[in-house]
């Protein structure tokens, strides 16, 4: 649970270093450019297929394990 806080209420050092943190953690993950590069639409086209059995029906046994298994 993400709970906001009153960042006035903290004493100046900590809000600095916590905004150094966050900045720094976004850096590492990527967030700090503008915009995210979007993926190519078939960008994978010709190095992988989708298997045909892919359509076919599931068993039984794996439908039954999302659902409730009572038949009405």
């Amino acid at each position: 649970m993400i709970r906001a806080i009153d960042v006035s209420d903290l004493p100046e050092p900590l809000v600095e270093a916590i905004e150094s943190l966050v900045n720094t953690y976004r850096r590492k993950i990527g967030l700090a450019s503008a915009a995210p590069h979007p993926r190519p639409i078939g960008w994978l086209q010709g190095r992988w297929e989708l298997p045909a059995t892919f359509f076919e029906p599931l068993p039984d046994d794996v439908i039954d394990a999302f659902e409730d298994g009572d038949e009405e």
